[in-house]
């Protein structure tokens, strides 16, 4: 698919409140978006798994192979049980990813961020936002805060999810 097809895709799956199907360069398996926004650079969608919405993700439009706009018995039943009707742009600029971690610093929130080429991930809170990385502290397994933090360039980023199941869980048990 060609850059400028899977934009048009992506849009019309937002126009629609649509799943799309989306294949990325780093993953055999495909994911599931009720996209939000889209631009050049970037995909943001809600991700979708078993009639659930599974908070936020932002990925590389250039790592984006092949999108589908999925059309079947499952997302039937997302429009008749309001799954579908629970899509909610969450008003994140997806300019860069200077303007995308800009924002998300100012939720109450815990992220994720991905190398998925690498098989590493972060999950925590931004420190600090720069042009060209951020300062981030994540927590490991057992819930302990890494004090040292960590320098994440954005060209080390294949995603960056908020608003998860797994990461609201953290947030809860972490802040009771």
């Amino acid at each position: 698919m060609k850059k400028q097809e899977k934009i048009d895709l992506i849009q019309r799956g937002i126009r629609e409140t649509a799943i799309c199907r989306c294949y990325f360069t780093y993953d055999q398996n495909y994911f599931y978006y009720y996209p939000n926004a889209v631009n050049d650079k970037f995909i943001l969608g809600q991700k979708e798994d078993d009639f659930i919405l599974d908070g936020y993700c932002v990925r590389k439009i250039s790592h984006l192979k092949k999108a589908e706009i999925k059309d079947d018995k499952c997302s039937e039943i997302n429009k008749l049980f309001g799954v579908a009707d629970r899509v909610v742009d969450p008003g994140i600029d997806i300019s860069s990813w200077q303007s995308i971690f800009e924002s998300l610093s100012k939720l109450d929130t815990y992220i994720r961020i991905e190398d998925e080429f690498n098989g590493q991930f972060a999950i925590g809170v931004i420190e600090k936002v720069l042009k060209d990385k951020l300062y981030f502290k994540p927590f490991d397994a057992d819930g302990i805060w890494d004090e040292d933090g960590l320098e994440i360039r954005y060209s080390q980023i294949t995603s960056v999810s908020w608003g998860t199941r797994y990461a609201q869980y953290w947030k809860r048990y972490l802040e009771r």
